[in-house]
C-alpha cells in the first residue's frame, strides 16, 4: 500500500507539451525498450554514436537564443515542487514501502527478462504488472514527474543482487524511458568505488569514486539509484528542491538571478567507450541556465532548473577562463542555501532502497564514505537515467539533457563482482 505524501499540486505548466524545437528528441511510450533507448540516443546527431563528447550536456548553438532569455520572466514557484524539509512530517511523509505481495508481482515481471541482460532492452516487462502495483508505481511516477520531484521506495530484497537489478529495471521501465549514461552506452550501470579510495582526477566521474559528491544534477530527466550494499561509514544522501532555492533567491538575493539564468559552460570528461577507445574531453562556451521559465509553454509558464557546479568549475579551470566575481558569488549563494538544514532532506539508502530524483527539479548529493576491506561487502548501487514519456515543456536547453550521453548501443552494465 502506498504511503500518503504531501500536497499533489504541480508546478505551473509542468504537464504541458514539449516545445516544437526539441520535439524530435522526445518520443512517446514505445512498444519495445530497445526502440525507446535507441531513439532517445539517436535523435539529434548525424549518426548514432557520432556526437562529440563536449556537446553531451550542452545544446547546439542554434538553441542558444531561447525564448526565456529575452524577458527573464520571474515569479515564485508554488506547489509540491517548492518543498523544504519542514514540509515532511517525519519519514512516512516521503517514504513509500512496498509489501511482499508487491515484490512478488515485480519479480514475476522480472522473470520475463532474458537470462542475458543484453537482451533486456528488447523486452517490455510491464504487461504482467497488476493493477495494485501499477497504482503504486503510478503514484511514484506522479511524485517524480508532476509532484515534489523525487520518491524513496523501501522494501525490495537486496540479498540477491541480480534479482534486485531486474526489479530495478522493471520499475524504471514502468516509470519512463531509459537513456544512455556513459560512452559505453549503458542504460543501467553499477555505482561503486573503482579506485579503492584513491582521490579522483579531472576525468573521473563521481559515481566511480568514494569521494564526497556535492549537490548536483545529472543527465536525462531523472536519475534512479537502487542500493545493493551500503558503506559501513558515510555515504549519507541529501536532496534539495531547486524551486525552493530559486524562491529563496528571488525573495532575499535577487541580484544573483541574472548570472544563474545566464548559466555556465560545462566540462565534458574523457570516457572509455565500448570499443576500447577513449572519448575526447573538452570545454564549452555554451551556457546551460541554472534556473529558467519557459513562457511559451502554454497558458502558464513552466519552471525548470539544473546545476552541476563541479562541471562548471572544471570548465572554467580547463578553459583558462575563471569565474567572474558575480559568478562565484552566485554559485556560493546557491550552495549556502542548499546546505541549510531547513532546506534539505537527509537520509542514507539502506539495502533494497530505490531513490529516484527529477534532475530538472531536485539536486542530490552524497557524502564521502569509507568502504569495507572485503571486496564482496563493498558498497554497490545500480543506476539508471530515465526520461519522462510525457515531458514537461521546459526550455530547449534543458530539454536537450534528455539525450543523455550517446554511446554506440544501449547495454546493461555489469562491471563489479556483485
Amino acid at each position: 500500500m502506498r504511503t500518503p505524501t504531501s500536497s499533489r499540486a504541480t508546478v505551473p505548466g509542468s504537464s504541458r507539451s514539449t516545445p516544437t524545437s526539441v520535439a524530435s528528441a522526445i518520443a512517446p511510450r514505445p512498444t519495445a525498450l530497445r526502440c525507446a533507448a535507441c531513439r532517445m540516443v539517436g535523435r539529434g546527431s548525424t549518426r548514432r554514436g557520432s556526437c562529440k563528447s563536449v556537446e553531451r550536456l550542452t545544446p547546439p548553438r542554434e538553441l542558444q537564443e531561447s525564448q526565456h532569455m529575452s524577458d527573464m520572466f520571474r515569479q515564485p514557484v508554488t506547489g509540491a515542487r517548492a518543498w523544504r524539509s519542514a514540509d515532511f512530517a517525519g519519514e512516512s511523509a516521503w517514504l513509500t514501502t512496498i509489501d511482499a505481495a508487491g515484490v512478488e508481482v515485480l519479480a514475476a515481471a522480472a522473470a520475463v527478462l532474458p537470462d542475458d541482460p543484453h537482451g533486456w532492452t528488447n523486452v517490455d516487462a510491464g504487461d504482467v504488472i497488476t493493477d495494485s502495483v501499477a497504482d503504486t508505481i503510478g503514484g511514484l511516477a506522479h511524485d517524480l514527474w508532476r509532484g515534489r520531484g523525487f520518491f524513496w521506495l523501501r522494501g525490495l530484497p537486496s540479498d540477491e543482487p541480480e534479482l534486485l537489478r531486474r526489479l530495478f529495471w522493471v520499475i524504471g521501465n514502468n516509470l519512463g524511458v531509459p537513456t544512455m549514461q556513459n560512452k559505453r552506452g549503458q542504460v543501467l550501470s553499477e555505482v561503486f568505488d573503482r579506485f579503492e579510495g584513491a582521490e579522483r582526477v579531472v576525468d573521473t566521474r563521481g559515481y566511480e569514486s568514494s569521494d564526497e559528491l556535492t549537490f548536483h544534477c545529472d543527465g536525462g530527466d531523472s536519475i534512479g539509484l537502487a542500493c545493493v550494499r551500503s558503506a559501513p561509514v558515510g555515504g549519507q544522501n541529501g536532496l534539495v528542491s531547486m524551486a525552493a532555492i530559486y524562491n529563496e533567491l528571488l525573495q532575499a538575493q535577487p541580484e544573483h538571478l541574472d548570472v544563474l539564468e545566464h548559466g555556465f559552460g560545462l566540462y565534458s570528461r574523457r570516457e572509455a567507450s565500448s570499443d576500447g577507445g577513449t572519448s575526447a574531453g573538452g570545454v564549452s562556451d555554451r551556457r546551460l541556465p541554472s534556473f529558467a521559465w519557459n513562457t511559451d509553454a502554454g497558458d502558464e509558464p513552466c519552471f525548470s532548473a539544473w546545476m552541476n557546479r563541479r562541471l562548471a568549475e572544471l570548465n572554467a579551470e580547463m578553459s583558462g577562463t575563471p569565474f567572474t566575481e558575480a559568478e562565484q558569488a552566485a554559485l556560493d549563494a546557491v550552495d549556502e542555501i542548499a546546505e541549510r538544514p531547513s532546506m534539505q532532506l537527509q537520509a542514507t539508502q539502506q539495502p533494497g532502497d530505490v531513490v529516484w530524483v527529477n534532475n530538472l527539479a531536485v539536486m542530490h548529493r552524497r557524502e564521502g564514505y569509507v568502504d569495507h576491506d572485503d571486496p564482496a561487502q563493498r558498497r554497490l548501487l545500480y543506476r539508471m537515467w530515465l526520461n519522462d514519456r510525457e515531458p514537461a515543456a521546459v526550455i530547449a536547453e534543458h530539454a536537450m539533457l534528455r539525450a543523455g550521453i550517446r554511446g554506440p548501443e544501449p547495454t546493461i552494465g555489469a562491471d563489479s563482482a556483485a
